[in-house]
């Protein structure tokens, strides 16, 4: 599922092709995708879309929010396989692709296509939504809270976020407390900093905390650099994979040497979740001491 870096890159590509552009019709094609106070009138919904400009591209966590004038706005949940396609104008006649879900046109010709194979992609239509301070409209539309974004996290709010027996994985994992982790960039994250995942939140000393901060800022950003990570399906709206999948360190990486140790790679099951990490470096006791990487 696309984490952070990955919309970050998709919002990047549309804000730069689509701000500006006024849309000339809106085609749905699976109305089920549609969220929001408006998925029974969505018809009506989009209908006034036509002739509204893109005002701005922007991501919230793993959201992505496609605000246009009068204070409309569709926010998008990618899920596993969701991804977007631009189509220029001079392939306006092209046929769109199997599991198309939802086609933005606009007035010069050119579309948005949002593409979910596995239909796990969600479109919330909202009113009144601004863009830079979204939360309060989203979560009274029925989405989930958010907690902070990871790259704007301060140390003493993760300080509090770690006053609990939860194990370290699950507190970043949920995106309710941190907002836009995921899987992978946990797993990278925690390797980096030496933690092991399963250790209880208030186990973590000052130094620690400050050093898992330190990793996740810096792995969030170079992996944005990196156009992401792609495994399968990721593609940015201009069909590109991800490149930081040569840079991961333990993720997806079962059996193999850890790059900082030698020791082989295990996958265990932690948080309910598939979970990479080095047992050489990444030690489960409580107040565990080491050098962690550094790029």
């Amino acid at each position: 599922m696309p984490e952070l870096p990955e919309v970050e890159n998709i919002a990047l590509g549309l804000r730069e092709a689509l701000v500006g552009k006024r849309v000339a019709r809106v085609w749905v094609g699976t109305p089920l995708v549609i969220r929001g106070p408006y998925r029974r009138r969505w018809r009506l919904f989009m209908a006034e879309l036509t002739g509204r400009r893109i005002e701005s591209v922007t991501r919230r966590a793993k959201r992505l929010v496609l605000a246009l004038e009068k204070g409309l706005a569709l926010v998008f949940q990618l899920g596993m396989t969701g991804h977007f396609l631009l189509a220029p104008s001079k392939d306006g006649r092209a046929a769109p692709p199997k599991h198309t879900r939802l086609i933005l046109s606009f007035r010069d010709g050119t579309k948005l296509l949002f593409v979910d194979a596995r239909r796990f992609g969600r479109i919330w239509c909202l009113r009144d939504l601004d863009p830079d301070a979204p939360d309060v409209t989203m979560e009274a539309a029925g989405l989930t809270l958010l907690g902070p974004e990871a790259l704007s996290m301060t140390p003493k709010t993760l300080a509090a976020i770690l006053q609990t027996p939860r194990s370290i994985k699950a507190l970043l994992l949920d995106q309710t407390r941190i907002a836009g982790l995921g899987n992978i960039y946990v797993d990278e994250s925690l390797w980096a900093a030496r933690i092991h995942p399963a250790r209880a939140g208030t186990s973590l000393t000052a130094a620690e905390a400050a050093t898992l901060l330190r990793q996740i800022k810096a792995i969030l950003r170079r992996a944005i650099r990196a156009g992401g990570t792609t495994f399968s399906d990721f593609r940015n709206a201009h069909g590109d994979m991800g490149r930081f999948r040569s840079q991961l360190k333990v993720y997806g990486r079962r059996g193999q040497s850890c790059p900082r140790c030698g020791t082989a790679i295990q996958r265990l099951r932690i948080a309910g979740r598939g979970t990479h990490i080095c047992p050489g470096c990444q030690a489960k006791g409580e107040g565990v001491h080491g050098t962690p990487y550094r790029p």
